[in-house]
């Protein structure tokens, strides 16, 4: 295979291809740690890890962009949070009537009430209250759920219209300049870097502007 000539020096002992060079001055290996999640269960997480050198580095291909986050996954780890205070709140808000109902069972320290048996008088007074507490938390519920769903409608309309944006021009535009990259050759003597059918002659440190600005390359 004949390789280029580079346009800079016009010669083609030292060109290679961008795609080679990166790969033999990148490393990639993967370190596994463990932890406890918030249900004490053993999970084992994978991270890839990557080490250049500084050649690795200026000739690394362009980022991918990422996605804007849909909002359900904020809502659903809020959920979450809330789901789990819940579960840790209710049960101390229920000490207090183990204290509270011995003393309302006992007949010393409740009044004859037109002669409504103890255990009467005990429900209606947790009763009441209870029933009085739970409309209002109920009706609170409602009202933070209305609440909710018109801020998610909001966020899902927002989510629509960067998804859109990242679909239409973002990722487009990573995808003409990843495919750009693959194309590229180095010329290892004057770090020259070059595209073979446009023969123009780049800097390693113009390699950004020169996949992604049309008018850098023209």
């Amino acid at each position: 295979m004949t390789l280029p000539t580079c346009p800079h020096c016009t010669q083609t002992d030292q060109v290679q291809k961008v795609t080679s060079i990166y790969s033999s001055n990148t490393k990639e290996w993967k370190e596994t740690s463990t932890g406890i999640d918030s249900w004490g269960n053993t999970v084992t997480t994978e991270h890839l890890k990557q080490a250049h050198t500084s050649l690795g580095l200026k000739l690394k291909p362009p980022q991918e962009p990422s996605g804007p986050t849909h909002p359900g996954l904020w809502y659903g780890i809020g959920g979450l949070v809330v789901f789990m205070l819940l579960s840790i709140l209710c049960p101390i808000a229920l000490v207090p009537l183990s204290f509270i109902l011995p003393l309302l069972t006992g007949s010393a320290f409740i009044p004859d009430i037109a002669g409504m048996p103890a255990w009467a008088i005990t429900l209606l007074a947790i009763g009441l209250p209870t029933l009085c507490i739970g409309a209002f938390g109920l009706a609170l519920v409602f009202w933070l759920g209305s609440k909710i769903k018109k801020r998610f409608g909001s966020d899902m309309k927002k989510y629509r219209e960067k998804k859109a944006v990242f679909d239409r021009d973002e990722l487009p535009r990573w995808q003409r300049a990843k495919a750009r990259w693959e194309q590229l050759y180095f010329c290892m003597r004057d770090e020259t870097l070059f595209i073979p059918a446009e023969n123009k002659p780049i800097k390693a440190d113009d390699m950004e502007k020169y996949l992604y600005d049309p008018q850098f390359r023209s």
